[in-house]
């Protein structure tokens, strides 16, 4: 399904990033006090947004990832409060992972509802050479940025470089297939002014034009927020993080644009009458920083809130038959993994990282603390089309674990830190378990709890930690070399446990422009091989996830098949009717 504004699009609540403590916000039941006058009488005139019958497509009634209302079409007004909040507004900034954001900015292109399938956004059509060298956009001509300037092709120029120069700090450019962008290297080395492999050819027209093909571009560009030049220009690119703009007034083209903000209490997104695609129907979004966990699924249950976040197995079953509550979700692309820091010599034994999988006992971990929402992972890449039969697993073997750290000559009184940034309650026992399986096979492990900037410090800039965890995965097989490559460790790209085997990257840099689909394939299956015969990382649930929302809203969709990035499509939310 194609979406648009009109044809009533889904939306997705994926919030749980770093958090501060709780605090007071406008709830979902109290009046809107910031609401003008004014305000109140367009609203009331325009409550109705007579869809075009029917207002939803019957298929879609009975996703596991989508809401959808089917007694109420869709209206205008009201606002919906959510738990939680972009990173930027409780500590971090708009930049750290500047890339696709679907309530202030748009992007190139968008994917559909089934996270795969490519449609237009700012790019009304788009054209690709015979040999997959050159890229043309013809861009929209009515888009407005929020302070009311055009987006042109100038803004989409700047913003791609912006996010290849390695002083923004924003390293989703350098982790995707625009790698091979012409002039890509010269310029994040310093050695050139501009990627000269980006033309604006006019106001509305931008060519792409790449050393060698890729075919994850269009995916790529469905994840690049396209921000306003006019405004960033001329601020060094090693000050935009700590800008104005990026801490507290960003300035986009999408949906909804900043409204008021209370640090460490809440923010406010208000409804972009002059959006291109048609207002939103909601009047606004609020965040309210600092509420999670238990006391997030009170203030839901309460009716002070409309959306909860991430459900444990706990919160599921409590859930599961509330007509008031609804809960949306399927399985990542990817799961839960831990990285062991091969920069250090202790982890750069295959045999010491295969002790470390044998030594869990994953299956009866995802039992008891996910119940039916998680299995086994075995990597990180789960597009079952580009993974090999035969990869290697690992079953639970306490013995053989022992055995393979006597052989590698293991130090069994060595303690080791294991830092991440998941501190609810279920990741903390299941953290527990894990230590204490390693610690019975002579692996002596200390678990350290980092926020979430504290976390990309120490594991991204510092390179300080022996084990990590976190989430997630792919379902693009292109990532296996822009995320595990030898030279993609941070900023290059998120290879977190600088995994590094020279024919892994051989054979995935080259599945990355071969066009046989045959040929590609078993290029890929022979990496996978490679990557978990060695325990390049240590992969452990692959999650079903699903976040709780009031039943109140409608057209809501959560889903996550490729990280880190997921729709959303706010601008379609809308409250179901009396």
């Amino acid at each position: 399904m194609s979406i648009t504004r009109r044809s009533v699009g889904f939306a997705i609540s994926l919030l749980a990033l770093v958090l501060l403590a709780a605090c007071a916000a406008p709830a979902a039941t109290e009046p809107a006090e910031m609401e003008t006058e004014e305000m109140q009488e367009e609203s009331a005139e325009e409550t109705a947004a007579e869809p075009t019958e029917p207002w939803y497509d019957p298929a879609d009634v009975d996703s596991t990832h989508m809401h959808i209302c089917t007694e109420s079409p869709p209206q205008y007004g009201g606002e919906v409060v959510m738990a939680g909040g972009a990173g930027a507004m409780s500590g971090s900034n708009w930049f750290i992972f500047a890339a696709h954001d679907d309530y202030i900015w748009n992007q190139l292109v968008d994917r559909d509802t089934d996270a795969v399938t490519i449609h237009s956004d700012l790019a009304a059509s788009w054209e690709i050479s015979d040999d997959g060298l050159t890229y043309i956009f013809h861009l929209r001509d009515d888009v407005r940025f929020h302070d009311g300037e055009p987006l042109t092709s100038e803004d989409v120029k700047y913003s791609l470089e912006m996010y290849f120069h390695p002083d923004t700090g924003a390293s989703h450019g350098r982790t995707s297939g625009l790698d091979q962008l012409v002039g890509a290297e010269a310029f994040e080395n310093g050695e050139a002014d501009e990627i000269v492999g980006i033309k604006a050819l006019d106001d509305h027209t931008v060519e792409l034009t790449l050393a060698r093909p890729r075919g994850s571009v269009l995916s790529n560009m469905a994840a690049f927020n396209i921000w306003p030049k006019h405004l960033l220009e001329g601020i060094p690119f090693a000050d935009l993080g700590s800008s104005d703009y990026a801490v507290r007034n960003p300035v986009g083209s999408g949906p909804f644009k900043m409204g008021d903000f209370e640090p460490d209490q809440f923010y406010i997104l208000d409804a972009n009458e002059d959006y291109y695609a048609g207002r939103p129907y909601l009047d606004r979004i609020i965040f309210r920083l600092g509420l999670r966990g238990a006391t997030a699924f009170a203030a839901l249950e309460n009716g002070e809130i409309h959306m909860a976040g991430r459900v444990t197995a706990v919160e599921y079953e409590r859930y599961r038959d509330n007509p008031d509550i609804v809960m949306l979700g399927g399985r990542l692309g990817g799961g839960m993994t831990v990285w062991a820091n091969q920069n250090k010599p202790l982890w750069q034994d295959a045999r010491v990282r295969q002790a470390l999988l044998h030594a869990l006992d994953r299956e009866a971990m995802a039992e008891a603390y996910y119940g039916e929402l998680a299995e086994v992972l075995h990597l990180r890449l789960t597009n079952p089309e580009f993974v090999s039969p035969d990869i290697t697993t690992y079953d639970y073997d306490p013995d053989g674990a022992r055995a393979l750290l006597e052989e590698a000559g293991w130090d069994t009184e060595q303690e080791v830190d294991f830092v991440t940034y998941y501190q609810d309650d279920q990741n903390k026992r299941i953290h527990a378990a894990m230590q204490q399986y390693w610690n019975d096979v002579g692996i002596k492990v200390n678990l350290v709890y980092l926020d979430g900037p504290a976390w990309v410090a120490r594991v991204y800039d510092n390179d300080d930690f022996d084990m990590s965890y976190g989430c997630c995965g792919w379902f693009n097989p292109d990532q296996l070399r822009l995320s595990l490559g030898c030279d993609r460790s941070w900023p290059a790209g998120r290879n977190v446990g600088h995994y590094c085997n020279e024919e892994f990257d051989q054979l995935t840099e080259a599945a990355m422009s071969e066009p046989d689909p045959a040929k590609r394939q078993e290029m890929l299956y022979k990496a996978t091989e490679i990557i978990t015969a060695e325990a390049g990382e240590i992969p452990v649930f692959w999650p079903t996830r699903f976040s709780a929302f009031s039943a109140d809203v409608c057209n809501n969709i959560y889903r996550q098949l490729d990280e880190p990035f997921a729709e959303r499509y706010p601008a379609n939310w809308y409250l179901a009717g009396e």
